[in-house]
């Protein structure tokens, strides 16, 4: 009785925890101070290469979709790595966007080399919305986004999984 009990009440946490409803981006808007938060939003497509600004540290950045990979390439060290996993996350509002930086070398050894993002990202860590990111087109040296709060991602609670693929078919005969 006691192992059903705790079984049901197990169910109801889990199923609690994954219906909770988190904080959309846009929520950050307001929020002008340096806080620790667990938010949602849609990634922006980024596909081809720019350059990412991000304080006074330069990333070189190559977009695949919902999601880019930053290296760094001059100005100090950001954070405690020189690469990045990074998404471009939308609030429902439309507007709101927050620029998401994750360890590319944690991403990688997470979701694999090429990992499948959903249309709904749930990440947390420190939003610090005093360190602008902008993205630059490289050929021009124009801004075509931001600038652009950041966010220091710890975790990527939903949206990211590695990508399976079947292996390749053989004809029998």
């Amino acid at each position: 009785m006691a192992g059903v009990l705790f079984a049901a009440l197990l169910a109801i946490g889990f199923i609690g925890i994954k219906s909770s409803d988190y904080k959309d981006v846009s929520s950050l808007k307001n929020l002008g101070y340096k806080a620790y938060v667990t938010v949602k939003g849609t990634p922006v497509s980024l596909s081809g290469n720019y350059v990412l600004k991000v304080g006074d540290t330069v990333f070189s950045l190559r977009g695949f979709g919902s999601y880019a990979i930053a290296e760094r390439i001059g100005g100090p060290p950001l954070g405690s790595d020189d690469s990045y996993a990074v998404f471009i996350l939308e609030g429902k509002d439309g507007s709101t966007r927050v620029v998401a930086l994750y360890s590319a070398s944690e991403f990688k050894s997470l979701y694999g080399g090429s990992p499948s993002v959903s249309s709904r990202v749930v990440v947390e860590g420190e939003y610090e919305p005093g360190l602008p990111a902008a993205i630059i087109d490289p050929a021009s040296g124009s801004k075509v986004g931001g600038p652009y709060p950041v966010l220091m991602v710890s975790k990527i609670l939903e949206g990211c999984h590695e990508s399976y693929q079947a292996p390749a078919g053989r004809l029998e005969g």
